[in-house]
């Protein structure tokens, strides 16, 4: 949602990463997971706080 907010695309996204588009959008869609490394890179771009990520998938992932 940040990417789209801010207007990028995920081929500006991939290239920013060094990666090709095909791959960012399997790691965006969660079908692969994303090394930590990229994630962090990932943040930065899109300006966000790793912290804030990882509190988004504690909150996915709590049970009821």
């Amino acid at each position: 949602m940040k990417r789209i907010e801010k207007g990028f695309s995920q081929q500006y996204m991939a290239i920013q990463l060094n990666i090709s588009q095909n791959v960012y959008s399997i790691n965006e869609r969660n079908i692969k997971a994303v090394r930590l490394e990229r994630l962090v890179k990932i943040c930065y771009i899109l300006d966000i706080s790793p912290f804030n990520i990882f509190d988004e998938i504690a909150n996915i992932n709590q049970l009821p």
